[in-house]
Order: C-alpha cells, then structure tokens, then sequence
C-alpha cells in the first residue's frame, strides 16, 4: 500500500459514522379509552414506509406556575396502554422511540404552553419532572426502547440557568436506561439551548415559517422558505458536528398552513393541498441531505380520523400521504 492510500485509509477510518437518517411517523397516544389499540395505526405507519415510530406520552400540569406534573385522568395513557403501544409497534417493523411532553390542563392565558413554563418553586418542578422521567426510563429499558426523549419544547427551561438540574435529571435516566437520549428544542430557540451536549441526538421541533401570511404557497415558493431554513440550521449545527433530527414535522390541512405550521388552535378553511404543497417542499429541500448534516425526521402527527374534511396535522386519507411515502422511498 503506498503511504497516499494508507493516510487516505487512515482518514476514513478515523471519520465518524453516521447512521442513515430516520424515517420516522409521530404517534400520539391521545386517546381516551385505555384499553384502545393503535396496532391499525401502527400497521399503517409502517405500510407508509416508516422505520421508526414516536410514540408521544402527554404528561400534564395545571399552568405555567404549576410545580407537580401529573397524568390526566382521561388524556396520559396508562402504563399497560404505553407498554402495548410499543410492543405493537415492534411487531410491526418499526423502531420506537418514545416521547413524553408536557401540556397544560388549565393555562391561564392562551399564552401559555410548555414552552413558557415559570414554575413558582423552580426546584419542586424539577424533582417532580425528574421522577416521572426516570421512572419513564425504566420502562423504556424494560421494553426495549430504540430511544427516550428527555424532553422536548420546553424554552424557558433548557437555557445555561437550568443546565445543572437537566445535567442531574440526565445523569439519573442514563442509569436505568442506556440507549440514546434525545432533547428536543423548539423552531423559534434552538440557537439558545444549551443541554443538546448533554444528549446523543439534537431533536428540533420544525414549525418554521415558509411564506409571509396570505402570500402565495406554491409549491417553489414553500420550497425557498425550507431552502433558507436549512441553509440557517446547517450553518449553526454543521460545526457543532450533530446532524438534525426533526422531532416533530408537519402542518395542518388548512389555508395558510405554510405561512404558520405552529399554529394548531385556529379554525382555518380545509385546504388538504396545501398541506401537500408543503410536504412536497420538505421533501424536494431535504431528500439529498447527508446523515452527518441530517438525522432524519418524525412527521406530526399520525394520530386522527384525517380524511378529505379534516383540518388537523394527520396526513391520513390526505394527499400529504402520498408525499410522505415518496420522500421514505428516496
């Protein structure tokens, strides 16, 4: 071997490896009944080319201030609900990664959501979320789980003040649980996170603004906002040497969905199209992306009737599907 091949040799030896990009579905596990099943849901996500399901756990306290998080009597799923959730899901071919969020059962303003969250006794918050993670975590190791989420959105709370509580609560679920870990950030305050170092995968929520509001939503014009997005997020990720795994991705079936992807409360008009439109634009922007700027994706959100009348996230009996499929087939 000559010394120009072996140093060659050397150098890929000596690159990192990065696994191919996610090809994942969000699931939320919302429903009311507890002993309801999502194997149809779970088949279809996988039918649709999926390779990894995110199975989201809604965790709940009373508003921003609220220091205690708790299960919703009829909205968090039981611990056998979540249990089947993910044996199913493996019977079914896909990999699990799981997804606890926490939401608000009485906010005081509209304002108010995770990512605003103030608890007046900051260190009573912690010690609560800290024990549901971890407790989290040990049924993720006893099932087997591909990946945990240690959080996810929650701005207010993953800047350098809280970085000590987030380096102790992590510290705890690395011991009963020793996959991955990932922490999820939001569209509008990635670029003042400061705990990603403290996980294995950067998770981003992508509700980013394609187009002005009432501006036009072809398809090319969807494209040249992701266009720009993704030249801001490599441009900030890139050197920190972590590709992006887009945690939650998708857009309602209404009017203008492009415009505001994070808005999930207003009436809006039916516009199935435009939520293809958009999709169609993820995929022409980000299907050649290399793994080591791309980690891949989990599309928002499975869960739902769907179908030619419906105005939520679900891309199912929608044109979006279609989209979908085509960039998991890349």
């Amino acid at each position: 071997m000559t010394p120009v091949r072996a140093l060659v040799l050397m150098l890929l030896l000596a690159a990192p490896a990065h696994a191919a990009p996610v090809r994942g579905i969000a699931l939320g596990l919302f429903s009311e009944d507890a002993g309801w099943s999502y194997r149809p849901l779970l088949d279809e996500i996988a039918a649709a080319g999926a390779d990894h399901v995110e199975l989201v756990v809604p965790w709940y306290q009373a508003d921003a201030s609220s220091t205690a998080i708790v299960d919703h009597p009829r909205y968090t799923p039981t611990r056998a609900a979540i249990v089947a959730a993910i044996r199913d899901a493996r019977a079914a071919g896909l990999a699990v990664t799981l997804f606890p969020i926490v939401r608000l059962s009485a906010p005081r303003t509209s304002d108010e959501w995770r990512g605003t969250l103030a608890p007046r006794d900051r260190a009573a918050w912690w010690k609560s979320y800290r024990a549901r993670l971890v407790d989290l975590a040990r049924l993720a190791a006893r099932e087997h789980v591909a990946v945990l989420s240690v959080g996810s959105e929650l701005s207010t709370l993953d800047g350098a003040a809280d970085r000590p509580a987030w380096a102790a609560t992590i510290a705890e679920v690395r011991r009963v649980f020793h996959g991955p870990l990932l922490y999820s950030g939001n569209w509008d305050h990635y670029r003042d996170v400061a705990v990603y170092d403290l996980v294995d995968v950067v998770g981003l929520c992508g509700y980013f603004a394609l187009v002005e509001p009432g501006a036009p939503a072809t398809v090319d014009d969807l494209t040249r906002g992701w266009r720009d997005w993704r030249v801001e997020l490599e441009r900030f990720f890139a050197p920190r040497g972590r590709p992006i795994v887009f945690t939650e991705l998708g857009y309602r079936s209404i009017r203008g969905a492009g415009a505001a992807p994070w808005d999930e409360g207003s009436p809006g008009t039916v516009d199935t199209d435009e939520q293809r439109r958009c999709y169609a634009a993820f995929r022409r922007v980000w299907r050649d992306a290399p793994p080591d700027r791309f980690g891949g994706v989990y599309f928002w959100n499975w869960y739902g009737w769907g179908g030619p009348t419906s105005r939520s996230y679900t891309p199912r009996g929608k044109p979006a599907a279609a989209e979908l499929r085509a960039f998991f087939a890349r």
